[in-house]
């Protein structure tokens, strides 16, 4: 069984393709039209991209994601995905076939630790590091833009003034027996 990555999608560029591309997302997740696979469902994102003109190679990459949340507001396309085991070619495979879009991503899979996007500038996706806690029972997670915030706020959370990834890590080893924890993800800036 897969461990499902939560992706986002924020697509740019021809406001008639967005709007193409909102269309054809619409028609499956509304139902009128059905899967292009007889075991698809509608959200499975193969729709969308054999339904753009996808050949049967651009099919055959990986394509095991569905649209749980899609929004166009009139600039920009956004979508919610879950994917299997991180980022899926889906954004590869619709930018090749509509050029005049750009596709950026964020996506996380706890699971094997995958915290990535392809926003080097931040654009849509400013976050470079999650943190997520659990001290005394009370389960926390926070975003962070910078790396000084975040470990600025681990600080906090660890009651010293400023710490450093040892620490964290020191800090770990001395709760383990008391469930408790804190972890530094930082995403990677992929191309």
């Amino acid at each position: 069984m897969a461990n499902w990555a939560s992706t986002s999608y924020v697509i740019e560029g021809s406001k008639e393709d967005v709007i193409k591309v909102y269309q054809v997302i619409d028609d499956f997740m509304e139902g009128r039209k059905k899967p292009v696979a007889e075991t698809a469902s509608d959200g499975w994102e193969g729709n969308i991209v054999k339904t753009l003109g996808a050949t049967n190679e651009q099919m055959k990459k990986y394509l095991r994601g569905f649209i749980q949340y899609y929004e166009y507001d009139g600039d920009v396309l956004r979508i919610d995905a879950e994917e299997a085991w991180g980022a899926t070619d889906f954004y590869e495979v619709l930018g090749e076939l509509m050029p005049n879009l750009t596709i950026y991503f964020s996506v996380e899979e706890p699971g094997c630790e995958i915290y990535a996007t392809n926003d080097a500038e931040g654009k849509y996706f400013s976050d470079r590091f999650y943190v997520e806690s659990a001290i005394n029972n009370q389960y926390d997670h926070e975003y962070f833009s910078e790396e000084e915030e975040a470990m600025s706020y681990v600080a906090e959370l660890m009651g010293r003034e400023h710490v450093t990834k040892e620490d964290i890590d020191k800090w770990n080893e001395e709760q383990e027996d008391y469930d408790a924890y804190i972890y530094v993800h930082e995403y990677k800036v992929v191309a």
